[in-house]
């Protein structure tokens, strides 16, 4: 009776590693089938088993290929265009120097300002375009002393001194002097030299011209 019951248990268990064997063969082949419900339990019997464990399976398949179709795939980013900028060339502007040559000479022993006959001139600074800075520059001298011969331009059109045109000397021999920066008013001005001393010696002017400095 033991033996029968022996061989018995070894057919059972034959039966029961051929069936699981079956079903994992089945289940990685039929890959595409929709997983099944899992079997109600009850019973507690072996066949229950092995239907939880493929259905646990093939869940287990389809829950990875939908995690595939879910996760997105990162893209290559294009490159930014960048767009040329046109660089426009630094032109470096020229620095140029003209004279204007003021006529006639003159003298003065006068302690006050006096002006000088045939020194007359126009000047006109829209004339000189690019203007940067203008310079009065004379040639004179103090005849007989110790004292100051000075020299200005005077503006008798507008009745006013040219600011910064005034220059002097105490040379006893002919000398050229330059002025600070000249800055004559707008327009067509009519321009005189005038001269002057603080002693009884003369102030001789011998000759004069403006310095005019453009830039373009």
């Amino acid at each position: 009776m033991k033996t029968v019951l022996k061989i018995l248990l070894v057919i059972d268990l034959l039966a029961v590693n051929a069936g699981v064997g079956y079903t994992i063969y089945k289940s990685q082949i039929d890959v595409n089938t929709s997983p099944v419900p899992p079997p109600e339990s009850g019973g507690g019997n072996e066949g229950g088993g092995i239907e939880d464990l493929r259905y646990q399976m093939l869940d287990l398949r389809k829950q990875i290929e939908t995690l595939k179709l879910v996760t997105p795939v990162p893209t290559a980013k294009a490159a930014p265009t960048t767009k040329p900028v046109a660089v426009q060339p630094t032109r470096t502007k020229l620095r140029s120097v003209a004279y204007v040559t003021i006529p006639g000479t003159g003298s003065s022993s006068k302690n006050d300002w006096e002006i000088l006959p045939g020194t007359e001139f126009y000047f006109d600074k829209s004339d000189y375009p690019g203007l940067v800075e203008v310079y009065f520059e004379a040639n004179m001298k103090l005849f007989n002393g110790n004292g100051m011969a000075y020299v200005r331009l005077y503006d008798s059109i507008n009745g006013v001194a040219v600011q910064g045109s005034d220059v002097q000397t105490n040379s006893q021999v002919n000398a050229v002097v330059f002025s600070g920066k000249v800055n004559f008013w707008a327009g067509k001005n009519l321009i005189k030299v005038q001269a002057k001393n603080l002693t009884a010696d003369t102030a001789v002017y011998n000759w004069g011209r403006l310095r005019v400095v453009t830039e373009n």
